[in-house]
């Protein structure tokens, strides 16, 4: 399963776009204002039809905001192209400016109608034993700033938790938090009734969520619930802490593989619930993540969600640097449009190369710095060598033992022993 097309009409910044996506990865480079969340909101506005109507909700959706029309233009639309068992699905929703004389303010759903009465008769031929495609969006705003383990009321087990705010636009985590909890008090309660001679076996759900976790964090391990105090631990490095003594950085990539994990397992309740599919959107996902998990964060996802779908957003060159060109869109606001383009080269270049060709960024030193290693060059040059000396002890206190103030001592050397 995977989005084919997006086409964009009069939304936010996009008079006219059209973008054909991978069906694996897609990751929007761009600067601030480039249009990376209009395309992740966009995606997820449409996503939200399909999921309301997985749910039997035909009105709990969202639809395009007044305020998202292109100002000055009388209307706004988007449409989406899905292909699922090598079956299109298209649908188009589209908003009319209030006072236009517009006639566009309508939706075009037939075929995701059925697309999706084909999913629910087979949730019901199957009494919830098939598997539904997962759809999810985690925002810049995500964060773990509360860990809430308390019971959910009305709490469900069925397919549909799956969709549970997938798409809001927000995302504390809390949910999950809360699911594993209760998962692993029925998990214990069936321990607990096991005689000797039975062979334990732990919960499934539970068991996708810890293996997920174990490829893309290899030195955690043992989350877990305990109870007096009630509180969530996992062990790293074999110390445990409790999950709010963890960095911004663990705690949200704990959370969010923990998350996507969570609802595969729900959506697939039979067969390897990592295997599931779906569409996985993820806004700045180098958010508090360290460089060397920058590296390690998409190969991970593609290699441990192989049929999910991915869309997302960096500001990272050592996300890039692991990315081949195909899966690059590069983003730029113009007057009046958002255009993309695919950059020739990507995978294995150097950080230097990726800020300069791909994110137009200059990469070397500051003015001033550059100034004055030019400076002390011209001194050497001139055989002005003491006072080349000076400002080479001058500028280690600015910049410390530089390579290229090293070099200038050398040829202060050389210059010396020649002139002997």
């Amino acid at each position: 399963m995977h989005i084919k097309t997006l086409s964009l009409h009069n939304y936010r910044g996009a008079q006219s776009l059209t973008m054909e996506l991978q069906p694996h990865l897609n990751v929007l480079v761009g600067c601030n204002g480039a249009g990376k969340s209009t395309i992740l909101d966009a995606i997820a506005l449409m996503l939200s039809w399909t999921v309301s109507r997985i749910q039997g909700l035909q009105k709990k959706r969202d639809s395009i905001s007044e305020e998202d029309i292109k100002i000055d233009e009388p209307n706004a639309s988007i449409e989406i192209s899905l292909i699922d068992d090598d079956k299109q699905v298209k649908w188009l929703v589209g908003k009319r400016r209030q006072g236009s004389s517009s006639s566009l303010n309508f939706s075009d759903c037939a075929l995701l109608n059925k697309y999706v009465e084909k999913i629910q008769a087979s949730i019901i031929a199957t009494k919830g034993k098939t598997y539904i495609p997962i759809f999810v969006f985690y925002p810049v705003g995500r964060a773990v700033n509360k860990i809430s383990l308390k019971p959910r009321q009305n709490q469900t087990f069925d397919l549909m938790e799956a969709y549970d705010q997938a798409l809001i636009g927000s995302s504390t985590f809390m949910a999950f938090f809360q699911w594993f909890r209760e998962r692993e008090d029925l998990e214990n309660e069936s321990r607990k009734f096991l005689t000797h001679s039975q062979d334990f076996s732990p919960d499934p759900q539970l068991e996708a969520v810890r293996n997920a976790l174990k490829h893309f964090l290899p030195d955690f391990e043992n989350l877990n619930v305990r109870r007096n105090p009630l509180r969530m631990e996992i062990q790293k490095w074999g110390q445990f802490f409790t999950i709010n003594q963890l960095s911004d950085g663990e705690k949200c990539l704990i959370a969010m593989i923990g998350d996507i994990a969570r609802r595969l397992a729900i959506a697939n309740p039979i067969g390897n619930p990592l295997e599931g599919k779906g569409i996985v959107l993820i806004d700045e996902i180098d958010l508090h993540l360290h460089p060397t998990w920058q590296r390690m964060i998409i190969p991970q996802l593609v290699n441990v969600f192989p049929h999910c779908q991915f869309i997302v957003s960096t500001h990272s060159p050592h996300v890039l640097t692991h990315v081949q060109p195909d899966n690059i869109f590069l983003l730029t606001q113009t007057l009046d449009n958002i255009t993309v383009t695919q950059p020739s080269a990507s995978y294995g270049k150097t950080v230097d190369r990726i800020l300069e060709d791909l994110m137009g960024l200059d990469t070397t030193r500051p003015q001033q710095v550059s100034q004055d290693l030019h400076r002390i060059y011209e001194l050497i040059d001139q055989g002005e060598l003491p006072t080349a000396k000076q400002a080479i002890t001058d500028m280690k206190v600015a910049i410390g033992n530089d390579p290229e103030l090293v070099k200038a001592e050398v040829l202060i050397r050389r210059k010396e022993i020649i002139g002997r």
